[in-house]
């Protein structure tokens, strides 16, 4: 199913499904409001959606009928380029993402895969998720002191408040107090969490 308002990207699109893959097209859309309709109707293997629909956007859609329609899949298509689309997108379970600067190969690959079982977002949209969360890990980084890194290098060692407190020659209350504007700062409440924050952004090697 195609959900596109542009009408010659919606016939362009719908050529391809038919002619070129095959594939049988149940319904193409214009709105939110029709793909509603629609795939609750026809309950789609996979649906291509616009990012932006005249009435709403395309995660309006998902947000809508996804919880009804668990065997379906969602390939999202965007001519706006921006970091925090692609991370909606994953958030909300999208199965695939690609930027329209991208060529047909491209959405044809991407619409195979997804109907695969597999997730397939275009290089481009993987590299705008990267930087996002480079950002993000630098906006945090930065925003942590010397002592707090401090605690959270030697937390995620394994060791305990005492050592710490020792090595950095302060008291254990202070470094209580450091732990506990980590959990804050990086939203990472469980131990664990905090130890795969740390590996992950190379404040310790992995053991």
């Amino acid at each position: 199913m195609l959900v596109e308002d542009h009408t010659l990207v919606r016939q362009l699109m719908a050529a391809l499904v038919r002619d070129d893959l095959r594939l049988g097209l149940v319904a193409d859309c214009r709105t939110v409001a029709e793909g509603v309709v629609a795939c609750l109707r026809e309950k789609p293997d996979l649906v291509v959606v616009d990012w932006m629909l005249p009435d709403g956007r395309g995660f309006d859609l998902v947000r809508r009928v996804g919880p009804f329609l668990p065997r379906t899949r969602w390939l999202f298509v965007s001519g706006n380029e921006q970091e925090h689309l692609v991370r909606e997108a994953i958030s909300l379970g999208v199965h695939g993402f690609v930027l329209k600067r991208s060529d047909v190969a491209t959405l044809r690959h991407a619409v195979l895969e997804v109907l695969r079982g597999n997730t397939f977002y275009c290089p481009d949209s993987a590299r705008l998720l990267v930087e996002s969360l480079r950002s993000e890990a630098t906006a945090v980084a930065g925003n942590l002191s010397d002592r707090e890194r401090e605690v959270l290098r030697g937390f995620a060692r394994g060791e305990n408040i005492k050592v710490i407190a020792s090595r950095l020659k302060v008291s254990p209350k202070t470094v209580q107090n450091s732990l506990a504007r980590l959990r804050d700062k990086l939203g990472e409440y469980e131990p664990a969490g905090l130890v795969r924050y740390a590996i992950k952004h190379g404040y310790v090697e992995e053991p």
